[in-house]
Parts: C-alpha cells; structure tokens; sequence
C-alpha cells in the first residue's frame, strides 16, 4: 500500500512565491535526501490560485511516515527552512492531507 501526504502551501504573493521557490526546493531535497522518502513539489497549472505549491510525500509505510513527520520537530535543518519559508506563507492557504492510494 502506498500513502500520499501532500501539504497546499500559498504564498502571501507571486512575488513572495518567487523569493521562496529555492527555498521549497530545499525541503523537497531534504526530505529526499536526508528522510529518505520520496517528495515532490508541485504548482498548479489550471485553476485555482497561481499563488501556491504543494508539496507531496509518497511513503509504503503509514508508521514510518507519520515517525518521519513526529521527528521533524527535532530536525534542525528542516526547522530553519521551514523558518526561510515561513516569511513568504499565508496561513489561511495551508492544507495537510494523507491519502491512501488504491489503485
């Protein structure tokens, strides 16, 4: 079974998205890298809000992502590019889901 976790990121303006942009890229790479999972970040193409990414976490094991979520409050990298990314984010945009892919 593979889950799905994805995190709806906007962004207070395009101009904020841009100044960000490197800094999503980072935290995809280190998730990647350091997390060992697959990530992804996504923009949309058609509808919506142009001001927002989202970024995407595929895992094979429930446990190990949610181990990987409850352990990002100690990992100090991601916490100071959460931090980096935290200036440009509108709150109110922000949505987390975790779904499971059937088929």
């Amino acid at each position: 079974m593979t889950y799905r976790f994805t995190r709806t990121v906007g962004f207070k303006s395009i101009a904020s998205m841009l100044e960000a942009m490197p800094t999503c890229l980072k935290i995809v790479e280190h998730i990647t890298k350091d997390w060992k999972m697959e990530a992804h970040l996504m923009a949309p193409t058609l509808g919506g809000h142009p001001g927002r990414v989202v970024f995407v976490v595929n895992c094979d094991d429930l446990n190990a992502l949610q181990d990987a979520q409850s352990s990002s409050v100690k990992d100090k990298k991601y916490l100071t590019l959460l931090g980096k990314l935290s200036v440009h984010i509108d709150g109110t945009m922000t949505n987390d889901q975790t779904w499971k892919i059937l088929v």
